[in-house]
């Protein structure tokens, strides 16, 4: 009997390609996701770090520093407003990249089923003529047998 051969292999490995490219997108994502979060950290952290100065040297500064400390913790509050928006539509754009990763692998899964089906079927189908053709030579053998028998 001949070799397997699927015949939509090269479908199945289109879907393979996209699910991969997916993966990528998928990682790339994270990483964006993961970098905003670590500058969301770090500005909440000099946030903390100027509020706590300005909260322990308040009384040795003068108004003017007093007016430079106040200006810097204004913008830290509002750079931190933009970094969580930021992070919000990195995490929206993460998790839609996820669905597209779930999407590509059920299509993939589709077809690699319909391959693994068909295999079954071509091994059934070997084992079948096999088992026939063994049928065919022990009837053979059994005939011959019974002829040479009764001369």
């Amino acid at each position: 009997m001949k070799k397997f051969v699927f015949t939509l292999q090269p479908v199945l490995d289109q879907r393979q390609r996209v699910e991969n490219e997916k993966q990528q997108i998928v990682a790339q994502r994270r990483r964006a996701l993961d970098d905003a979060e670590a500058e969301l950290k770090r500005l909440n952290d000099q946030f903390r770090e100027s509020s706590e100065r300005l909260r322990t040297e308040h009384r040795d500064l003068s108004a003017e520093e007093l007016r430079l400390h106040y200006a810097h913790l204004s913008f830290l509050d509002r750079t931190i407003v933009a970094q969580i928006a930021v992070v919000a539509e990195r995490r929206v754009s993460l998790d839609r990249a996820r669905a597209d990763l779930l999407a590509a692998s059920k299509e993939r899964k589709v077809v690699e089923k319909l391959k693994d089906r068909r295999h079954e079927a071509y091994v059934a189908e070997a084992a079948r003529l096999e088992q026939n053709a063994l049928d065919d030579n022990n009837a053979r053998r059994h005939a011959r047998g019974a002829l040479g028998g009764s001369l």
